[in-house]
C-alpha cells in the first residue's frame, strides 16, 4: 500500500541526501513512522483544519470556549465511524512515532489566542515542538475594478462578467463544497428564499451532488430544481445559478460580493474570510459544525443559518430568507460586513512582509533548510 511505497521512496532518497523531511497531511501520520526510521529523516504534519480545532479536541471545556460561548462537538456526532477510526489510528501513529511540528493553514489574524495555547503545548505534544502557522495556503486576490474588468481576458467565467454588472457589496455567493450537498427538498426551500428576498446571487450547484457524504446515493439534477424555481431571477438578471465549476476565489475577491453561504469547510473558511466576505455559516459534517462557531462566536464574522442541532430537519425557506436579509440588508448585518473586511486585511497583512505568517514560512524554510 501507501505506506510500502512512501518507505521505499525515502530509503532511496536517504542514501542520496544529506536529509530527508517529510510533509505530510496529519491523517496520513503512517509517514512520520517512515521519516523515524532514517538516521536523517524527520516529519512535519500538516494539519489542514483549524488551529482551534485541535484546542477543542483537546479540551472541550477550555478558557477560551467557555468565554465566547463555543460548543465542540464532539468528533463522532459529526462524521462517520469509518473517519473518527481512522482519526484515532492515526492519533496512534503519531504517539508512536512524534514528529517534528505541525504546519497549520491559518494565521495569527484569525486564531492568534487558539496559537498560542497549542504553542505552549508542544513540549508534550505528539506533533512535535514546532509550530508554523503559514496560512492562508490559498492566493490573495485583489479585488477587480471596472476598468480592469472590461479589459480582461475573454475566457473569463461568464458569471464573473454578470458581477462585473452588479452593484458594490450587493451579491451573496452560494457553494457548499465538493463533499457535501443539500437535499431535494432542503434546495427547494433555499430557492424560494432567494426568490422571496430578491436577493442578487450566484449559487454553485452541480448536477453531481449529492445530499450528504454519510448517506447513499443522494439527490440528483439539483440543480434543474434550483433553476426552475429562479426563472424568474435568471429572467430579471439579479441571479445566477452554475452548474458546473465556479471561479471561486475570483468570485469572494470581487468587489460586487458582500457574503458567502457556506458548508464552513475550512479551505472555504479561510478562502471567504482572506478576501473579507462575511459567512452565512450552514455547517454539515466534520469539522464545518465547530468552523461556524469559530466564524460566528469568536471572530463575529458570520452567522448561523441552520444551527448543528437541526441538522435533521428541512430549515424552511423563511427561516433562511430572514437570515439573508439580516446579513445583506440590516444594520447588524453591515457591521458584520464592515468587521469581516477588518480581518481580510488584517489576514492580508500577515502573509505580507513582516507578518506573522511570512515569518513562520521562513521560519519553516529555514528549519527543513538547515
Amino acid at each position: 500500500g501507501a505506506r510500502a511505497s512512501l518507505a521505499a521512496l525515502l530509503d532511496e532518497l536517504s542514501a542520496s541526501h544529506r536529509r530527508v523531511v517529510v510533509l505530510h497531511d496529519r491523517m496520513a501520520a503512517f509517514a512520520a513512522g517512515e521519516a523515524a526510521r532514517l538516521p536523517n529523516g524527520e516529519a512535519l504534519g500538516v494539519h489542514c483544519l483549524a488551529a482551534s480545532y485541535n484546542v477543542g479536541w483537546m479540551d472541550p471545556g477550555h478558557l477560551l470556549l467557555r468565554e465566547h460561548g463555543m460548543v465542540f462537538h464532539p468528533a463522532d456526532a459529526c462524521a462517520t465511524r469509518e473517519f473518527v477510526a481512522l482519526a484515532k489510528r492515526m492519533g496512534q501513529e503519531r504517539r508512536r512515532a512524534t514528529g517534528a511540528g505541525m504546519v497549520v493553514n491559518t494565521c495569527h489574524a484569525l486564531e492568534g489566542e487558539f496559537l498560542d495555547v497549542l504553542a505552549a503545548q508542544t513540549a508534550s505534544s505528539s506533533d512535535g515542538h514546532k509550530l508554523f502557522a503559514v496560512g492562508p495556503l490559498n492566493p490573495l486576490l485583489n479585488p477587480v475594478p471596472d476598468t480592469a474588468a472590461r479589459h480582461a481576458p475573454a475566457e473569463r467565467h461568464p458569471c464573473l462578467e454578470w458581477l462585473d454588472g452588479q452593484p458594490p457589496s450587493s451579491v451573496l455567493y452560494i457553494s457548499f463544497g465538493t463533499t457535501s450537498s443539500l437535499r431535494a427538498e432542503q434546495v427547494r426551500e433555499l430557492a424560494a428564499a432567494l426568490r422571496d428576498s430578491k436577493q442578487r446571487f450566484i449559487w454553485a450547484l452541480r448536477d453531481a451532488d449529492r445530499a450528504d457524504m454519510r448517506e447513499p446515493g443522494g439527490a440528483r439534477g439539483l440543480a434543474a430544481v434550483a433553476s426552475s424555481l429562479l426563472a424568474d431571477a435568471a429572467t430579471r438578471g439579479t441571479g445566477v445559478v452554475v452548474t458546473g465549476w465556479a471561479p471561486q476565489l475570483e468570485i469572494l475577491a470581487h468587489c460586487a460580493t458582500a457574503a458567502f453561504m457556506s458548508h464552513c469547510g475550512w479551505n472555504s473558511t479561510v478562502e471567504g474570510l482572506s478576501h473579507g466576505k462575511a459567512i452565512l455559516a450552514w455547517p454539515m459534517h466534520s469539522d464545518q459544525p465547530w468552523d461556524a462557531e469559530l466564524v460566528c462566536k469568536y471572530l463575529g464574522a458570520g452567522l448561523l443559518v441552520r444551527p448543528w442541532e437541526e441538522r435533521g430537519d428541512v430549515t424552511p425557506a423563511a427561516a433562511i430568507r430572514e437570515a439573508i436579509e439580516r446579513a445583506m440588508r440590516s444594520e447588524d448585518g453591515a457591521a458584520m460586513q464592515r468587521r469581516t473586511r477588518a480581518l481580510g486585511d488584517a489576514v492580508r497583512a500577515a502573509v505580507a512582509d513582516g507578518g506573522s505568517s511570512r515569518r513562520d514560512l521562513d521560519d519553516l524554510v529555514a528549519y527543513v533548510t538547515r
